[in-house]
């Protein structure tokens, strides 16, 4: 039987402008789904919407999780204990995750393998070679099942997969649909000895602006990324930028510079990554460094921060129009706005949920606003 609560989750995730980081600033403020959900409309209206807010319907979410059921797959809310560790410390950790595997796999130590799609035979074999020797030492392989360098990580880890470690695909599509359709037969071998993985509802077809949010649940579950090939300009970069801001160490495997695929790993290498040529490095470099686990546990989920009426009187029409004339079509940062409208940090993270609510607002990446041209 499923909860309440995990019902609204599905329904506050699935609603219009909720975004992960949104989610969860709604989930510190009001201290449930339930509670979220009936205060949406509100925030919205305050944030300057006119129109009705779309909000997804408690028989949209049953239907979902009906046909999750009938495929074998399953909801993960942030928060259970079945939700990986890592992933739930990013402050953008996907608020519901869809599975279909061996979801004890969740709980194991990863690394990452990403490289270009329009891999060379000498990189697939790499990326193979490196991802069979991490499983075969204790360490499960996480990629995104594209073509190219993704692939061969995903059928390296596969050979050597046992039922206590295997591989992820993290996807950008539903869970129910193999993309790109020339690695469904990787997609069913994860699904039988491995685990597909996404945050988009089932039936998703695969996006563009789908494939970058994917790739920050491929850094955050991992411990550490190797990157295998990529250009100066390509997805695989912007994963392993993403690891960065994550705290994450980002290795690179070196190649001829006369190869256009070679510029992205060695301009890492030369930006300070650890250059690396087998499993072995890696682990050796992970295991040597100081244990990072000894840290302040994270604020619990549905904990209030703060109390509603504590703030009520600075939540002001006055004070949302000095926090939108801040904003243009120049990204900027929180911690700026914080500073430049002199609002405590609490307010400022009510009014952006009430503006990115009436659509007036998108977040990016760095932790960074920016004022929509038009709603």
């Amino acid at each position: 039987m499923i909860s309440e609560e995990k019902i609204a989750h599905l329904r506050l995730f699935r609603s219009e402008n909720v975004g992960a980081i949104t989610f969860r600033a709604l989930l510190n403020h009001f201290g449930s789904s339930v509670t979220a959900l009936e205060n949406l409309p509100d925030f919205a209206r305050r944030g300057g919407r006119s129109r009705p807010l779309k909000i997804a319907s408690r028989s949209e979410a049953e239907k979902e999780i009906e046909q999750l059921t009938k495929i074998g797959a399953e909801l993960i809310c942030l928060g259970d204990s079945d939700y990986p560790s890592l992933l739930a410390e990013i402050p953008d950790a996907p608020p519901v995750l869809t599975v279909m595997g061996n979801k004890s796999f969740l709980q194991k130590k990863y690394i990452a393998i990403v490289g270009t799609r329009n891999a060379s035979i000498n990189g697939k074999n790499i990326a193979r070679k490196m991802a069979a020797d991490f499983v075969k030492s204790g360490y499960g392989v996480i990629s995104g099942l594209a073509l190219g360098i993704d692939a061969a990580a995903h059928e390296g880890a596969l050979y050597a997969a046992t039922p206590k470690i295997s591989t992820i695909a993290v996807l950008g599509t539903g869970i129910n649909v193999a993309y790109p359709q020339q690695n469904k037969k990787i997609y069913d071998e994860i699904k039988e000895k491995g685990l597909l993985l996404t945050e988009y509802a089932i039936d998703t077809k695969p996006q563009p602006s789908n494939f970058p949010c994917r790739n920050r649940i491929i850094s955050g579950i991992s411990s550490g990324l190797v990157v295998i090939e990529a250009a100066l300009r390509s997805g695989s970069l912007i994963t392993a930028n993403k690891a960065l801001e994550q705290g994450k160490d980002v290795f690179a495997v070196p190649a001829s510079p006369l190869d256009s695929r070679a510029s992205g790993v060695n301009h890492l290498i030369k930006s300070g990554a650890p250059l690396v040529e087998s499993a072995s490095d890696v682990i050796e470099h992970l295991t040597t460094l100081p244990s990072l686990l000894l840290r302040e546990p994270q604020t619990e989920l549905f904990d209030l921060s703060t109390k509603t009426n504590d703030f009520k009187q600075e939540l002001t029409d006055q004070s949302r129009r000095n926090l939108l004339d801040q904003l243009d079509g120049t990204p900027i940062e929180i911690d700026t706005l914080t500073r430049e409208t002199g609002l405590p940090a609490h307010v400022i993270s009510v009014l952006l949920v009430e503006l990115e609510l009436a659509g007036q607002i998108d977040r990016l990446p760095g932790n960074k606003i920016i004022r929509k041209s038009s709603l």
